[in-house]
């Protein structure tokens, strides 16, 4: 997961804690262990009912650090990290020496990450796998090129397999089509500490005139309730629930089949969330990944300058009655391994 690189929101705020030349793998644990214990909105959910548990593997990771060394140090981190059991935690190394690297040029190999097709008179198919922000535009250019075909299919088949996420703006131009009825969409709540409130100024503070002593008083002003609710959740924009009306399209196929698997993540998922909520929509596969209920990853250093933190500032206003992490969102009809051509099964499918 953590290879494959998760396209998320990533808040760069600027945050620089402290980092030195030489890394120093028992002050990089006790940074990442702080820093998560700080700043992590699932820690404690995670750890209040297995507080032993956790204590244990701490003090392990502490023992392991001062025994490894640096290019070793890698692995302590991570095992401390992976008991949180969150992908949207992950700690990127840098190489120390990248002369030897080869480069690999990905998309000569790889199949284009958007394609749309008519499979037959009625029935169209489009493929997305990254929601990355690059796509956001090739998306709204596809839907413009086949809108003809589009409202003339019976069925759409939107296959999403292998998508780890991006933004939710690819897939907006989509839900017209999509959806029957009102969106509702769940908020997220924010854990409010001293590096968030920071980020978050330093953040809107690049967009205001310096001299606009007003502007950065309504940035105060706008940051009052995170300051005032230090180490609590602050609900973001007051409310759990937002019912987003879109307007639909008129013409629209009948019938919408989304094709996921156990890659689909993040942004991908939230595509599956929302989408599910349609009275058209069927979901073939199987299970998803299960990466939706922390997110708004920003960056934390270590100590050490080969070394950075990846880490949620919020968690789903879903929990902690509908967790999706570690479940996945599930298919509306299971495929498993005996079946070959997923694609091919939901044609027939659609054919009933």
């Amino acid at each position: 997961m953590k290879k494959s690189r998760l396209c998320v929101i990533i808040l760069f705020f600027g945050n620089s804690l402290f980092a030195q030349n030489n890394c120093n793998c028992e002050v990089a644990i006790e940074k990442l262990i702080t820093t998560i214990e700080s700043n992590y909105p699932g820690f404690k959910e995670k750890t209040v009912f297995n507080t032993e548990l956790y204590k244990n593997h701490k003090t392990a990771a502490l023992e392991k650090s001062g025994i490894f060394d640096n290019q070793e140090c890698i692995k302590v981190l991570n095992e401390y990290a992976s008991f949180f059991k969150d992908e949207h935690i992950y700690i990127e190394e840098k190489a120390e020496n990248n002369q030897d690297t080869i480069e690999i040029d990905y998309q000569k190999q790889e199949k284009p990450e958007i394609e749309a097709k008519r499979l037959e008179s009625n029935i169209f198919y489009i493929r997305i796998s990254s929601f990355k922000y690059e796509n956001i535009a090739p998306v709204k250019e596809l839907i413009v090129k086949n809108k003809k075909y589009i409202e003339k299919s019976k069925a759409l088949i939107i296959d999403v397999r292998d998508n780890f996420g991006g933004t939710d703006d690819v897939y907006q131009p989509l839900l017209p089509y999509i959806l029957t009825n009102p969106l509702r969409i769940m908020n997220v709540e924010f854990l409010s500490t001293p590096t968030l409130i920071n980020g978050l100024r330093n953040y809107a503070l690049q967009n205001v005139p310096k001299d606009s002593l007003r502007a950065v008083q309504q940035i105060e002003d706008d940051l009052k309730e995170y300051k005032e609710n230090l180490g609590e959740f602050v609900l973001y924009d007051g409310k759990k629930v937002t019912v987003d009306t879109i307007q639909l399209y008129v013409k629209s196929p009948k019938e919408i089949i989304v094709l996921a698997n156990k890659h689909v993540a993040s942004a991908g998922e939230n595509f599956l969330f929302s989408v599910r909520q349609s009275k058209k929509v069927k979901i073939l596969g199987t299970p998803s990944m299960g990466v939706l209920d922390y997110g708004s990853i920003r960056e934390f250093k270590l100590g050490c300058d080969n070394y950075t933190l990846y880490l949620p500032t919020y968690r789903s206003a879903r929990l902690p009655h509908y967790p999706i992490d570690n479940i996945g969102i599930q298919p509306d009809v299971y495929l498993d391994d005996t079946v070959d051509d997923w694609l091919d099964f939901a044609i027939k499918y659609i054919k009933g």
